[in-house]
């Protein structure tokens, strides 16, 4: 496509440098899309703590239970107080 549209010759040097360029990119998206899997994933445990926390689960029950974070149910239980309110 350089070389029909633009008329850049793609020898040598360039080309490995573009297909190095190609690769990051390409590696740069596969760690975003993990990091979206991860937060949706983790939005998900936070939101399940919400509902748990809904039916009169404790935080013990839902370190032992659900191996929660300190930070997801604090998360949790600050999301529960906004809806509470």
């Amino acid at each position: 496509m350089l070389e029909n549209e633009f008329d850049i010759k793609m020898e040598g040097d360039r080309k490995e440098l573009l297909k190095s360029m190609c690769n990051l990119s390409q590696g740069i998206k596969e760690r975003g899309i993990e990091q979206g899997i991860e937060q949706g994933r983790r939005e998900e445990r936070i939101s399940t703590l919400v509902t748990f926390f809904k039916n009169d689960g404790t935080v013990a029950a839902a370190k032992q239970m659900l191996n929660s974070s300190d930070e997801d149910i604090k998360i949790a239980k600050e999301r529960l107080s906004m809806i509470e309110e």
